[in-house]
């Protein structure tokens, strides 16, 4: 039996926790009945169930008691408002997300409680959904607006199945984002010199830079990569994790992915390999010993040596975009990219076979010196 629940006595009404929400039970008339309440176990939600149980049972006493549960599903979602529903899907995610995403969902709930206040569930229209979305965009770069509106969306749709709403007013809510161009690929040279700066100002991490470059890989996952994850002759590597905000997590994809290494990053891991090494020691470390912090490295240590050997800034992200890029120039098949960079090859298909090795060459439609 769950922690917290307690057995049903007849006559009486139960308040239990069924993996980690809270439901009632009770017996009437000699049949069983449960309730869901769509409410995460805490000790606040604990006394809102039991003014539930209280109602239903006064109105078993009154003989009113409404068997289908209709009745109190119903009452349960006409006095929730916006923002307390918003905050039910929050406490939710806690325990699906990680920490960089829940905070989006945190900062969206104050965005919904001051452009909502007590506005009722049942009384979200479209467009009052459409409003906030005009509003958002104003507080909000577009791209951003557009994944919290999305946010919104899938909340509606949690709540519908849990009989807290009827529609989704978000369903049609769409913010249109301008496009953006998309970031230049480093070239060969460009690498080089950004290679020849880290090894005069920066050499601590030349090694960390030369990974990132050479294998296309995101830079939470070298961050995060430890020597259990390369083989013994570091010719295999295993790429299932990724360090970002202060926390370990699966990839962005939540998929890994193993290959073997090129000659020249194998030659460069066992050249920095400890004679002694533990299974979960980081294989780049921070000059302080820690996991390497991305925010941190761009400000200190990436931008001023792109300013000190003259190269146009591109955050560290952009070796990923460049090595896909320069493997599709060489003649790489998208299916040897994928396996690689763990991206889909419809991913590559739609964002770089298109303006790389498929890009578009402008001709002429006249002749110089024709009028």
């Amino acid at each position: 039996m769950t922690t917290g629940q307690k057995r049903a006595v007849k006559g009486n009404i139960s308040i239990g926790n069924d993996r980690g929400w809270l439901r009632l039970r009770w017996r009437y008339q000699q049949k069983r009945y449960s309730l869901t309440l769509g409410l995460p176990d805490t000790e606040v939600n604990r006394r809102l169930a039991q003014a539930k149980a209280d109602i239903i049972k006064a109105d078993i006493l009154a003989s009113q008691f409404d068997s289908s549960l209709m009745r109190y599903q119903a009452e349960q979602s006409a006095e929730l408002t916006v923002s307390e529903l918003f905050q039910r899907f929050t406490e939710w995610k806690r325990r699906q997300v990680g920490k960089r995403s829940l905070d989006k969902y945190l900062g969206l709930q104050g965005h919904v409680e001051t452009f909502f206040k007590t506005r009722r569930v049942d009384a979200l229209t479209e467009d009052r959904a459409l409003d906030f979305r005009d509003w958002l965009i104003s507080q909000l770069a577009a791209s951003t607006a557009r994944e919290r509106i999305g946010m919104l969306r899938s909340c509606w749709a949690w709540a519908i199945g849990r009989k807290l709403a009827t529609e989704n007013p978000w369903e049609n809510v769409r913010v249109k984002a301008p496009p953006k161009q998309r970031p230049q690929p480093f070239t060969q040279e460009e690498y080089r010199r950004i290679l020849a700066g880290f090894k005069e100002h920066q050499p601590h991490y030349l090694d960390f830079v030369r990974f990132l470059m050479g294998l296309g890989c995101r830079p939470g996952e070298a961050a995060g990569l430890r020597w259990g994850h390369l083989s013994d002759d570091c010719r295999k590597i295993w790429i299932g994790e990724s360090w970002g905000r202060g926390e370990r997590k699966a990839t962005k994809t939540n998929r890994d992915r193993a290959f073997e290494l090129s000659p020249e990053l194998t030659d460069m891991l066992k050249a920095r390999r400890p004679p002694k090494v533990g299974h979960d020691d980081l294989v780049f470390p921070s000059a302080e010993g820690q996991p390497i912090d991305d925010h941190n490295f761009r400000r200190r240590y990436w931008k001023p040596v792109l300013e000190a050997v003259g190269v146009p800034y591109r955050k560290p992200y952009n070796t990923r975009h460049s090595f896909t890029s320069q493997a599709l120039d060489q003649g790489w098949t998208v299916s040897e990219i994928a396996a690689i960079t763990g991206n889909s090859e419809e991913t590559i298909l739609r964002h770089y076979t298109g303006s790389v090795r498929g890009q578009a060459k402008l001709k002429s439609v006249w002749q110089e010196g024709e009028n």
